[in-house]
């Protein structure tokens, strides 16, 4: 490598050849300079202009290894991070959020599905009471869902003077009543409805929960004199779960006699169960004692009015009564009538016919 070096000196001024001969060469150059030296005065010129000049200095070789040494110090810190983060351990976050991106996903795929499915049904729909005033009757009704629609209904009466009254018709109604329901959504309009048909006369003096025709039960619910105070209905609905979703109301129609017809009624009761009461005291026969409670089928082939007692085919006596005489099926008379029994322990018997909801109280006499 060389240096340039520079000193004070003079610059001779070119004449007016060297200014018409053009640009100066190397040569011109070099004979400047050796004038310079020479005489310090170029010839034929009287002040020279001073002018710098230049020689070409060898300089001694480097060590270019230690020219350059500085780019090693620069890699070398580089290159130590490279080596230091290869052996770190990779960071938890890297690892959780691509298993939290991959749950995210499943649980959105999993209740996609659930946004688009229908609400299942609520469990029940209370909705109160409404009244029938020509029966003097209260209805509430309660709509439930559990695999399916259903009822529940619960008839008393208004007043709490027609209690008698209504008593009467629910133990032993002149003719088998029935109940009309009606179910509407919030614009109004009838969205399901129901016929409920009660217990035939005769099945209506029978305690506990009974089979109707049409597939529901019935149930006399006594108070606290004894006597029928409300009429439970349950049954099922034939909505399915869109229509159940929207009751908003319901009404009821029934053929459950008037007022004035149901205190006729009671007096009739009232007359008869005198002389029934004259009569089955009169009539009544000792009563069977069983060691256990009994049950079978058999068949009546035969009846005394006069003792109000039937016979059977398997040599036993039901004792009917006066009232169980009246209350008897239309086909009861016809003999032979297949019936089933069951007696408790006291004699107190239960006479059903085969495919008929009706029934009989009786007591076993032999």
């Amino acid at each position: 490598m060389f240096e340039w070096l520079c000193s004070p000196c003079t610059i001779p001024q070119p004449n007016e050849n060297q200014r018409m001969s053009g640009p100066m060469t190397d040569t011109d150059q070099i004979e400047i300079n050796q004038q310079s030296d020479a005489g310090g005065q170029s010839a034929g010129s009287g002040d020279e202009v001073p002018i710098s000049r230049f020689e070409v200095v060898p300089v001694a070789q480097s060590n270019l290894g230690e020219l350059y040494s500085f780019r090693e110090a620069i890699a070398s810190p580089a290159a130590e991070l490279a080596t230091r983060r290869k052996s770190d351990p990779i960071p938890v976050a890297k690892i959780l959020l691509p298993l939290m991106f991959v749950a995210g996903a499943v649980l959105l795929v999993l209740a996609v599905p659930s946004l688009f499915q229908p609400k299942p049904p609520v469990p029940y729909i209370d909705l109160a009471s409404q009244r029938f005033d020509s029966a003097g009757l209260t209805g509430r009704l309660i709509a439930r869902w559990e695999n399916g629609s259903s009822y529940q209904l619960f008839l008393d009466p208004i007043d709490p003077g027609q209690e008698a009254s209504f008593a009467a018709m629910a133990q032993n109604p002149p003719r088998q009543l029935s109940i009309m329901l009606r179910f509407r959504d919030a614009a109004g309009l009838v969205v399901c409805q129901k016929q409920i048909l009660l217990p035939a006369p005769g099945a209506a003096l029978r305690r506990g929960p009974q089979q109707t025709e049409t597939g529901d039960t019935a149930e006399n619910m006594t108070g606290k004199n004894g006597e029928v105070a409300e009429i439970a209905l349950a049954g099922p609905l034939p909505c399915p779960a869109k229509v159940y979703s929207t009751f908003k109301s319901w009404e009821f129609f029934t053929d459950f006699p008037a007022l004035a017809e149901q205190e006729d009624w009671l007096r009739h009761e009232r007359a008869l169960s005198a002389k029934e009461r004259a009569d089955n005291a009169r009539l009544s026969p000792p009563i069977e004692r069983l060691p256990i409670p009994i049950e079978g089928d058999d068949v009546i082939v035969g009846d005394n009015p006069s003792r109000a007692t039937v016979e059977t085919s398997g040599g036993r006596v039901f004792f009917l009564g006066v009232a169980g005489m009246h209350n008897r099926t239309a086909d009861l008379p016809v003999f032979p009538a297949p019936i089933h029994f069951h007696c408790e322990k006291n004699g107190s018997c239960l006479l059903t016919r085969p495919n008929s909801h009706a029934s009989l109280q009786a007591r076993l006499l032999k």
